[in-house]
């Protein structure tokens, strides 16, 4: 296995729902959810969008890819952790997923052990 320091975003994602299964098919919920979200309410989101690093159009872009993918990899990707971290950090969109991924460990989950893994890979 790879130090922590060596493991590229696909080996992150990969290894989360190795160690904790029980949570791919909640943040799957939870990631279709505000990939729709996002969709539906796109306006309200461009009026206020102040991420800098991404314009509005390119961050929908990657929710857009996301959700394309989940719809196609969905049931294989809660069953495998290659499809979920293949599907899921390609090119990208690896930044949309990593964010949301955040974002569901700090707000979301409840699992104190899945939060603190998600601290440890990703800050």
């Amino acid at each position: 296995m790879k130090s922590i320091t060596e493991l590229d975003n696909t080996a992150k994602a990969k290894l989360l729902p190795e160690l904790f299964p029980e949570e791919a098919g909640l943040f799957l919920t939870h990631l279709k959810q505000v990939c729709l979200d996002f969709e539906q309410r796109q306006q309200k989101y461009r009026e206020s969008w102040d991420f800098g690093f991404f314009s509005f159009d390119e961050w929908l872009s990657l929710s857009r890819q996301t959700l394309e993918r989940m719809e196609k990899f969905e049931f294989n990707m809660i069953k495998s952790s290659k499809v979920f971290s293949d599907q899921l950090c390609f090119n990208l969109q690896a930044l949309f997923v990593n964010d949301r991924i955040i974002k569901y460990a700090d707000k979301i989950s409840s699992n104190e052990k899945f939060k603190l893994m998600v601290q440890v890979l990703y800050y």
